[in-house]
């Protein structure tokens, strides 16, 4: 499993060109570790964007917040795992099937079965010798039930493409969730 690493809210500030993100301005964020194994956020407006300083753990490209926006929130749990069955049959979305199932998991909504699995179509072969994509079987925290998705490799090219794409998919806005 991977694990987590704790950074702080954008800092609102170019780490470049020392100067304030505007409302709407595209900004890119990056982590680094430092010597102290303490974990480091820096932002850059997109003007200062050079790509990723060397040894960066990660990172990513989002928006400055406008005044007034309606805020996007997330979709609720069962639908998210609603989706997550309904992509199965669509190996077109095998990419964004596998982030959705990425997301899920780094949320808590579901967890990997750990210990051999067996491949579904015969009871006796365990995954690592049946031919096609690794599988990642995951178990519905709220049910119990279970869900194969399979790994897939994503290159840099594609991938913000498919997170635009997933973004459209999981956010709505904030007033289109009913409080119960």
């Amino acid at each position: 499993m991977l694990g987590e690493i704790k950074v702080g809210r954008c800092s609102r500030q170019c780490y470049r060109e020392k100067r304030p993100l505007k409302e709407g301005e595209w900004y890119y964020s990056v982590v680094l570790q430092n010597d102290d194994e303490d974990y480091e956020r820096r932002d850059y407006s997109a003007e200062g964007w050079e790509g990723p300083p060397e040894g960066s753990l990660g990172h990513w490209k989002c928006r400055m917040p406008i005044a007034g926006e309606k805020k996007l929130v997330l979709a609720p749990r069962a639908v998210l795992i609603g989706l997550l069955r309904q992509m199965e049959d669509m190996p077109e979305q095998a990419k964004t099937r596998y982030l959705l199932a990425l997301i899920l998991l780094r949320r808590r909504f579901v967890r990997v079965i750990t210990g051999p699995p067996l491949a579904a179509n015969d009871p006796g072969t365990p995954d690592s010798e049946m031919p096609g994509p690794k599988m990642m079987h995951l178990e519905v925290v709220d049910d119990g039930s279970t869900i194969d998705v399979a790994e897939c490799q994503i290159a840099k090219s594609e991938a913000e493409s498919l997170s635009e794409s997933l973004s459209e998919l999981l956010y709505c806005e904030a007033s289109e969730i009913q409080q119960e």
